[in-house]
């Protein structure tokens, strides 16, 4: 009976202390679920304050482009219509976008433009060498070797002229020479008003009027 009892003493103890391994293991294991958990939110929060972040830094980056990644176009067309409604198509050899310059800005190669003033036959179709077409100012800007012809019957030669599409004008800070229909005409500064019908010359104008064989004035 003795021996019985100690028996069923010492299974009980096993018992009890295999309870107490069992109740210590549930709480280590609830201990790591719940530390991985805690990790697990850590990171999650971690990555989206990193994506919040970064959209935030990222937003003024978005506008800086290389400055040697410009947009080059070749045979550009643009089209538009003045506050008139005349409408007009300017083309080019190539355009060049500036990456990070003025948006709506185009440099252009060999500008051509065909308008209601300008007179586009074959030999005066190309205006000038270079030119700076702003879509939203409807601005040309030319420069070198420009070369004017109005439906009018002018032509002016110069080194740069603003054509103002929008308004139906054009003008010249730089000396000009060219013809009229009467004569020929030299000055510093010019401007072609009203689609060609108004023809101002500034700054020491010399003109020839001629009847026969048109000349270029004298300086």
């Amino acid at each position: 009976m003795a021996d019985a009892a100690a028996s069923h003493g010492l299974i009980g103890e096993r018992r009890a202390r295999s309870l107490a391994g069992a109740r210590r293991r549930s709480l280590v294991v609830r201990g790591l679920r719940f530390v991985l958990l805690a990790a697990m939110a850590a990171v999650a929060v971690n990555a989206g304050v990193q994506l919040v972040l970064n959209g935030l830094s990222a937003q003024p980056e978005a506008a800086f482009t290389p400055a040697g990644s410009n947009e080059r176009i070749v045979n550009p067309r643009f089209t538009g219509r003045d506050q008139s409604g005349a409408p007009f198509t300017l083309t080019a050899d190539a355009a060049t976008r500036r990456s990070g310059g003025v948006a709506g800005l185009a440099e252009l190669e060999n500008p051509a433009l065909d308008y209601a003033f300008i007179e586009a036959d074959d030999s005066s179709r190309v205006l000038s060498r270079i030119g700076v077409f702003d879509e939203g100012e409807q601005t040309l800007q030319l420069r070198q070797e420009v070369r004017l012809a109005t439906r009018s019957g002018y032509t002016f030669e110069t080194e740069a002229a603003l054509l103002r599409l929008r308004e139906g004008r054009m003008e010249g800070d730089a000396p000009v020479s060219g013809t009229a229909p009467w004569g020929a005409v030299r000055a510093r500064s010019f401007q072609v008003r009203e689609e060609g019908g108004r023809i101002i010359l500034s700054g020491d104008v010399r003109t020839r009027i001629y009847m026969d064989d048109p000349q270029e004035p004298q300086p």
